[in-house]
């Protein structure tokens, strides 16, 4: 955006309000949005450039800065004093303040001239000095398992895998540090970090709220009416329930210290028991389950919908 004027990009002429140039935003975008151009690179591209020039222009500070001083004033680290004090210095041309002869019209002053330029952006006009690299952001996806026990696991990025550790007790949406894995530094200067943000994925069994986790474990007909124990694979291995006899189904049952582990406590997980009729695989097995269903029947007290309500 430094090189082209951004009245010019939105078609509007420097004077247009705040209502024009929101309307020559939309009709641009609308055109321009890549849903309307799918693969269009040149669309693409046209479309941030138009988003980026209403981003400035709608902005009543910037627009201000931007029209007082030109294509400078949208750099990092600008600062609106500094280049006051160099516009007297210097005069101002059409549209803004002509930064590009100041090293020659200035240059072999040095003193305060040269303090006040290396301020303008804090240091960084100019001759660089050293400058730490930027921070990259990432997102990872991780499965339930490893977010609870904790491990490593990797992330792509442009430059090729990186392996990442992930903490037990790993919240969803938590934010990890890698200290010098970001872009390189300028001159010597260190590099940036990493700062990889946790999703995870779901899993076809449990559930995590907070520190708990939730699972449903199936039943027979048989376990819930007679009782007994039940075996199924927990986050630390097998898991041991005790079904009381009578045991209806959507039951819960609470495993005190099988949740999530973190520095700060300890969750517990929470096991519903699910019956689940059996499926017959021939005609005579389906012709004595409903034979048997029927024997049922008459045991059950009353309208077992009876306490549906709305």
């Amino acid at each position: 955006m430094a090189s082209k004027d951004l009245y010019a990009v939105l078609g509007v002429a420097r004077t247009a309000s705040a209502d024009e140039l929101r309307s020559a935003y939309r009709k641009l975008a609308r055109k321009l949005h890549p849903d309307v151009n799918p693969g269009d690179k040149a669309a693409e591209a046209r479309f941030k450039e138009v988003s980026a020039a209403y981003g400035v222009l709608s902005d009543e500070k910037k627009r201000k800065l931007y029209d007082e001083f030109g294509d400078v004033a949208l750099q990092a680290g600008f600062d609106e004093q500094k280049a006051e004090q160099l516009r007297r210095m210097g005069g101002a041309g059409a549209g803004g303040f002509d930064f590009t002869d100041w090293s020659e019209r200035f240059g072999g002053g040095g003193g305060g001239f040269e303090d006040i330029l290396g301020g303008l952006f804090g240091g960084r006009f100019g001759r660089r000095g050293p400058r730490r690299g930027q921070d990259v952001h990432a997102e990872l996806e991780v499965d339930l398992p490893l977010a609870v026990r904790g491990g490593t696991t990797s992330i792509r990025l442009p430059r090729g895998p990186v392996e990442v550790r992930i903490p037990e007790g790993l919240d969803e949406g938590q934010q990890l540090r890698l200290a010098g894995l970001g872009e390189p530094g300028e001159h010597g200067a260190p590099h940036g970090d990493l700062y990889v943000k946790v999703r995870f994925a779901q899993h076809p069994s449990y559930r995590r709220e907070g520190d708990d986790l939730h699972v449903d474990v199936p039943i027979t007909l048989a376990e819930a009416v007679l009782g007994g124990k039940v075996a199924f694979a927990g986050p630390t291995g097998e898991v041991s329930l005790t079904i009381p006899p009578g045991t209806q189904s959507g039951r819960s049952f609470r495993l005190r210290g099988l949740g999530v582990r973190t520095r700060k406590a300890q969750g517990n997980l929470y096991a519903r028991v699910v019956v689940v009729a059996p499926e017959p695989a021939s005609d005579a097995d389906k012709e004595r389950l409903a034979a048997l269903a029927r024997e049922l029947a008459p045991l059950y007290a009353g309208d077992v919908r009876g306490k549906v309500r709305f």
